[in-house]
């Protein structure tokens, strides 16, 4: 048994790392730090484009894969989550989008009273230093360092150009007042390298000697007594059990799949499934592991002519030395930038009130788009991905055993929602315009997928159901909100145990619009001011 900290963390990725700098910014509290997964020395993980490595490496993941999804024809998908110090903030692919500002609004209106935008606002503001002008919706002073593309491909120019061809506004600020229109993306990129959370807010706070980070070390469940959260034990790399007790909360910051397997494998969750696992049930929270948003990715990728692609640069082992060389020297080119570098969000339906469909222009092409770690392709070639910005499809993640080593059972139960199908197949028409829009089109040279057999609705949602994949953003499974029913309350603490809260992606009502890495660490922000405030509370009854 370790000594006692005033705060036990467990779950060192981006939530994590956000709490453990903030709370130990009080000298006269003991933060603890648990992570399952190493510290992020990897190389790799802090070249921008290394995320694609690591993607196929599968080293720093915990590679989890969905049940077989009936209306992906059967398919099982993989889900890839980080599993390292900085967790998928340090393997992700850096777009750094907020997403709709309604999106946040739509949370107050579903029950996650003081989570309007214009409460979150500040702590997007807090936490970021945007590269780019001075505007009320920006922060220039925060940890995370945040800027555009600095270096458009050419592909990347010719994308944006069709949009604006076809009408679509260019947005000076996706992050700012509107987040509709196109625009290059917003990466969390500082002089060409990964601006992780761990990078970010861990390493600085690193040298206080309040701050204890351990890694490597599996959560096995919380410890409760009398209704209360008083530890939590872990089994570190040696099989030893280890109990780290907290004498003023415990906060699981795990992530969308973690977070609430830990609380079912701690008898909190719905009770039946539990008994029917042999988990004694301290506390009846259906909800938990419920209400499960990702969002669904299709790609439309294209043989074109020589512009640039990472294709072409590494297929030519001179060119791959040039891509180094250029990353090493100046810290620019394509190795400093992430997984896509546009976005586009549009409306595709009539009537709508702002848009539905991210539309990410990508460097690059898959020898093979329905794989999941395919390889690039041998020639010039890049894609565009697109997804439904606010999906109606609800998912649900179960355990499958009593066991910490079995990984539970996750049902994303895409396209579920006729909504979401209907979405897709105006998406998809709207794809086909851009690439038949100049100048976009006079970079391609064919179709590769979905191909020109594609041409009617019914072969379009074939391809989708066959092709269709995640966009890595799995949140909603310790829903927040003031009913009762609600896994967490708007102070994110867990209903029916005192000294226990969630922070992490699992407590968002609705998935945000776009990539869901910046209201992750903007809920931890939130959080840690929420925490702070209520020891204080406690300080002054105890006085």
């Amino acid at each position: 048994m370790d000594d006692a900290a005033d705060y036990v963390i467990l779950g060192g990725g981006s939530a994590g790392c956000v709490l453990a700098a903030r709370l130990s910014e009080d000298p006269a509290v003991r933060v603890v730090l648990l992570e399952a997964g190493p510290w992020d020395r990897n190389p790799w993980i802090h070249i921008p484009m290394g995320f694609a490595r690591l993607y196929v490496t599968r080293k720093y993941d915990w590679n989890y894969q969905t049940e077989a999804e009936a209306e992906l024809k059967g398919r099982s998908v993989y889900w890839p989550r980080g599993r390292v110090i900085g967790g998928s903030g340090s393997v992700n692919g850096l777009v750094f989008l907020r997403g709709s500002p309604r999106d946040y609004d739509r949370w107050a209106q579903s029950g996650a009273r003081g989570w309007s935008h214009e409460d979150c606002l500040p702590y997007f503001r807090k936490l970021e230093t945007f590269a780019g002008p001075d505007s009320e919706y920006r922060g220039k002073e925060g940890p995370v360092r945040v800027g555009e593309v600095p270096d458009p491909s050419a592909g990347c120019r010719a994308f944006v150009a069709a949009c604006e061809a076809l009408g679509f506004p260019r947005n000076a600020d996706n992050n700012g007042a509107w987040f509709e229109g196109v625009a290059p993306n917003q990466l969390n990129v500082y002089r060409g390298r990964r601006w992780s959370p761990a990078v970010a807010y861990l390493r600085p706070a690193l040298g206080r000697k309040n701050l204890i980070v351990h890694t490597e070390q599996i959560g096995q469940r919380i410890i409760l007594e009398g209704g209360r959260a008083v530890g939590v034990a872990v089994r570190g790399p040696d099989g030893v059990e280890r109990i780290h007790r907290a004498r003023r909360e415990v906060i699981l910051s795990a992530g969308a799949i973690e977070s609430p397997k830990m609380l079912m494998l701690s008898g909190i969750g719905d009770g039946a499934a539990l008994q029917a696992l042999g988990i004694e049930t301290r506390v009846h929270a259906p909800e938990v592991g419920r209400n499960l948003q990702d969002h669904f990715m299709i790609r439309f990728a294209f043989r074109t002519k020589p512009c640039g692609t990472l294709n072409e640069f590494m297929a030519n082992p001179f060119k791959t030395a040039q891509l180094g060389l250029d990353w090493a020297i100046r810290r620019r080119g394509q190795m400093a930038i992430g997984a896509s570098e546009a976005s586009l969000f549009a409306r595709v339906l009539p009537g709508s009130e702002e848009a539905e469909v991210q539309y990410q222009f990508v460097n690059y092409s898959l020898s093979n788009q329905a794989a999941s770690a395919a390889a690039l392709a041998k020639y010039p070639g890049f894609t565009f991905n697109f997804c439904q910005c606010r999906p109606d499809s609800r998912g649900e993640l179960a355990l499958r055993s009593p066991r910490v080593e079995d990984k539970p059972r996750i049902e994303a139960r895409y396209l579920t929602a006729p909504s979401d199908v209907h979405v897709m197949l105006e998406a998809a028409k709207l794809a086909r315009r851009i690439s038949a829009t100049q100048p976009f089109a006079g970079l391609i040279e064919e179709e590769e997928a979905p191909g020109p057999t594609t041409g009617g609705d019914e072969a379009m949602l074939d391809y989708i159901r066959a092709a269709g994949t995640t966009v890595y953003h799995p949140c909603g499974t310790n829903r927040m909100g003031s009913d009762e029913r609600s896994v967490v309350d708007t102070e994110l603490r867990v209903r029916g145990v005192e000294g226990l809260r969630v922070v992490d992606a699992s407590v968002f009502p609705l998935v945000p619009s776009s990539n869901i890495h910046p209201a992750v660490l903007m809920t931890a922000e939130k959080a840690a001011d929420a925490i702070k405030a209520s020891a204080r509370a406690g300080t002054r009854a105890a006085a």
